[in-house]
């Protein structure tokens, strides 16, 4: 047996499983894309809860409210903001 007719035959011996190790590596690779998008919207949604919060803080401190529940109410309509927010911008 020749070299080159060696070399073939190792390739169509080895190209179905190249092809599915390629297959596993591109589909390996979305998933990590998709948990990185995940991941960013996440952290883009804690910094509206962040900043709620702190708006909350001063609003309650103002109007004579519980400064407790000004962070718990602005953080829960920053993170209601920072979803919708997000989501828009996922679209």
């Amino acid at each position: 047996m020749e070299r080159a007719q060696a070399d073939a035959a190792a390739q169509a011996v080895l190209e179905p499983h190249l092809r599915a190790q390629e297959a596993r590596n591109e589909e390996i690779r979305a998933n990590r894309a998709a948990e990185d998008a995940l991941i960013a919207r996440k952290r883009r949604i804690a910094w509206f809860v962040l900043a709620g919060s702190g708006v909350g803080a001063v609003i309650a401190h103002f109007s004579g409210f519980r400064f407790s529940l000004g962070i718990i109410w602005g953080g829960l309509a920053g993170s209601a903001i920072g979803w919708l927010a997000t989501r828009r911008a996922a679209a």
